[in-house]
């Protein structure tokens, strides 16, 4: 009911709906059954019955009637008009099993549109300035119900089946001829609605907190349609018509007949006709139904906070048993108010209680709810952790949708931090999936370029995070601005910042599609000589996600002719796992590969200590594979790895999975690990005291000793070491380190060595006083 009552707005005169058939099989069929210079007035009626079949008699659900007048004022141009418009709902049953219906609350008629129908399978429709997409899709429905068949005189009375256009789209319909005089005078047609080109199923918003949710699929509804039509034989015009659709909840409807069911039937009566000389416009829009906001109808706030007091004061009263209904209440309310209202009614609603507003916007779900969390905070300080932590759980969310998107761009304007620019890429790289390129995607494209500039010459940090960013949503970057990827060369060639900046630039491109100008930059990296090992392996295996012939010649030369040891070990083992791989379609890569370098043998090396290598293994079974894959990058300039990654892949009924992705790069580590595990680092002298006092002092009574305190002179020693290494690190530069974790295919987030730093920085432990108790045993 709820639903049907966000389709009425007061009554303004009548509707109208104007028509335009241009010729076409179908739309000359219409013609021929409503002839033009006439008016044809017909009383709708349209009636909802929701219940269990089987289990209970009882039904629910709404009921519409309207006149219907339809004038043709010229050959395939038609005008409709539905006055006298009523809504009444099922307020129980009879003795007989009859639905009894009262008037629903907000009872109202439709305002003013016109319709469009434009060839054989294209119908538009023209709408009012203030018509809601509800009340537009009864209209359509009304429309749909019009749209009656014409079986032509040769053909013979068997069933016929056709492409037809209705409210859902083509159909497949099947045509069978029940009478026949001069005409066919009684057709029955049905249809499958599942195998229409446009039908959707609505789906309500649930809350993001749900444990259990998208668990109904399409595939377990079962929808069909059958009309009856009986036709004038003289006149031809359709005097009687009748549709009836069924949706059935398969997994709970035995035999298709029982159980969760919803049946929507629709009737049209012939009351009268006479002549009419009007004229038409042709104005339109897509005739099919479309999905609705579902919002109600009046929009207050006023409902809403009236609820908010009663559940704020409800403690102060005996009628604690009603807080979850209440709640759920407040719940709906905000779920059916536009982001507007819903901004007015939250701002009061903070002032009430602030853990109550909170508690109904998460458990709320819908765009405009999320959209009133992130204006709340807004208002945060901006160095407040429970900002960044409330919006990148928002950034977690399966389907974002356009307002939020939207409303995390101005989060990440007014708070450019870690947890925020990778809540809004993920955002965007989902909304992207779903619905392509849209105007915040571009929007949040052009503010992702003005932090890079036109060269990454800016502030570094910054410069970095926002290229791992765009990296995590390459591919909706690209298609919002191809121009990205020119901005990404320059970063790449950018002589004046970092190299994790200059890395980070190169692996932005893994979601991209290389051009013919970024496979040569990134050609001319990987072999410069006197480039960065990291630098140089990244751009390589840019290259070796989608390899041309160009580029194989690039790995030729890398294996014949490559005096960097790190380099040439790292192609050779990665073009050996190639070659040696069991992939189909990776066997085709390592066979190319194999007719470029003719003789050349391609071999690996067991120095996993000191060499540059890639790891591959697989694992198969059946149909599926799995493989987990790693690299480890040296520089000829320290014994410690560089870069190190592990990757997990799965293949499995057709689909290939990036499971997960963990990464670290880095330099300056030496200091560091000197510090930790030297000679008189924090770990072996703590350790040695440590165990200096356990084998001197422990008695044999071990399990009494060991639940009274501990010498407070060698929690004191741990605790002098433990400083010790705080100022090591604080007198040391920062390590160059950053590590990264990918959860199918997203990047989470990364943490650097400066963060850690930071965390020295701020971490100390005074001495204890008197004594200490650290374990005790019972």
């Amino acid at each position: 009911l709820k639903a049907f009552r966000s389709f009425i707005k007061p009554i303004m005169g009548g509707l109208k709906l104007c028509i335009l058939l241009l010729l076409g099989t179908y739309t000359l069929a219409l013609a021929k059954r409503f002839k033009n210079f006439r008016r044809f007035v017909y009383d709708y009626e349209t009636e909802t019955f929701n219940g269990m079949n089987g289990a209970t008699k009882d039904k629910s659900g709404p009921k519409v009637s309207c006149k219907v007048e339809i004038e043709v004022p010229q050959t395939c141009s038609f005008i409709l008009r539905t006055t006298e418009c009523s809504l009444s709902e099922i307020h129980g049953m009879d003795t007989e099993g009859n639905p009894v219906y009262h008037p629903a609350e907000g009872a109202l008629a439709f305002k003013a549109a016109m319709i469009t129908v434009e060839g054989q399978t294209d119908v538009r429709l023209y709408a009012g300035d203030d018509d809601p997409v509800n009340i537009l899709n009864i209209k359509r429905g009304i429309v749909s119900a019009l749209m009656v068949p014409v079986m032509e005189e040769e053909k013979n009375d068997r069933m016929v089946t056709l492409l037809t256009p209705t409210v859902h789209g083509l159909c497949p319909t099947n045509f069978s001829v029940n009478a026949r005089e001069n005409i066919a005078t009684d057709v029955t047609v049905s249809r499958d609605l599942s195998k229409c080109d446009y039908f959707v199923y609505h789906k309500q918003v649930t809350s993001p907190l749900a444990l259990i949710t998208g668990m109904v699929r399409d595939s377990m509804i079962s929808s069909t349609q059958t009309c009856t039509y009986k036709f004038d034989n003289q006149k031809k015009h359709m005097t009687i018509g009748t549709c009836t659709a069924t949706h059935n909840f398969l997994p709970l409807s035995p035999l298709n007949e029982y159980g969760m069911s919803t049946l929507v039937k629709q009737t049209l009566n012939l009351r009268e006709t006479s002549k009419i000389n009007d004229r038409i416009f042709d104005i339109s829009e897509c005739f099919v139904f479309k999905s609705t906001d579902d919002k109600s109808p009046v929009q207050t706030k006023d409902a809403a906070i009236a609820t908010m007091q009663q559940l704020n004061t409800l403690s102060q009263t005996t009628e604690g048993e009603d807080r979850a209904s209440l709640f759920h209440k407040l719940v709906s309310e905000l779920r059916g108010l536009k982001v507007d209202v819903l901004g007015s009614a939250t701002d009061e609603m903070m002032d009430m209680s602030q853990f109550l507003t909170w508690q109904a916007l998460t458990q709320c779900g819908t765009p405009e709810c999320t959209s009133a969390m992130l204006k709340i905070l807004r208002t945060f300080n901006n160095a407040s952790l429970e900002v960044d932590a409330t919006v990148y759980a928002l950034g977690m969310l399966s389907n974002p949708s356009r307002l939020m998107v939207k409303d995390m761009l101005a989060m990440a304007q007014y708070k450019q931090s870690k947890p925020i620019m990778y809540a809004l890429s993920n955002a965007v790289r989902k909304l992207y999936q779903a619905e392509r390129v849209t105007p915040e995607i571009t929007a949040v494209s052009e503010f992702m370029m003005s932090l890079l500039g036109t060269d990454c010459a800016g502030e570094k940090e910054l410069t970095f995070l926002t290229l791992r960013v765009i990296g995590n949503m390459g591919d909706a970057m690209e298609a919002a601005d191809a121009a990205v990827k020119t901005t990404l060369l320059k970063c790449m060639r950018q002589p004046a910042t970092t190299l994790s900046v200059q890395l980070a630039a190169i692996q932005a491109f893994r979601r991209m599609s290389a051009t013919d100008e970024v496979r040569s930059n990134l050609q001319r990296v990987s072999q410069y000589p006197k480039g960065a090992v990291q630098k140089r392996l990244a751009a390589y295996l840019i290259l070796m996600r989608n390899p041309h012939d160009s580029d194989i010649e690039i790995v030729k030369k890398l294996l014949t002719q490559e005096q960097n040891t790190q380099i040439k070990s790292f192609v050779t083992s990665h073009v050996y796992n190639i070659i040696s791989s069991t992939d189909s379609e990776t066997q085709k890569l390592g066979q190319k590969i194999m007719d470029a370098l003719k003789d050349t043998e391609v071999t690996t090396h067991s120095d996993y200590a000191t060499k540059s290598r890639n790891y591959k293994l697989g694992l198969a079974q059946g149909s599926m594979q799995a493989a987990v894959l790693g690299n480890i990058v040296f520089d000829p300039s320290s014994q410690l790895p560089r870069e190190v990654l592990l990757e997990t892949t799965l293949k499995a009924f057709g689909f290939s999975m990036d499971l997960w992705e963990i990464g670290m790069e880095g330099r300056g580590f030496e200091p560091t690990i000197d510090a930790l595990f030297g000679k008189n680092g924090f770990f072996p002298d703590t350790l040695g005291k440590t165990m200096y006092w356990t084998l001197d002092k422990i008695p044999p009574k071990m399990k009494e000793e060991l639940g009274k305190w501990i010498p407070e002179n060698l929690v004191r020693e741990i605790v002098r070491n433990f400083n010790k290494l705080v100022k090591d690190l604080q007198s040391q530069e920062a390590p160059e380190a950053m590590a990264y974790l990918k959860i199918m295919g997203a990047e989470l987030g990364y943490i650097k060595g400066n963060d850690l730093k930071f965390i020295a920085d701020n971490l100390s432990i005074p001495a204890p006083q008197g004594t200490t108790k650290l374990v005790s045993i019972r």
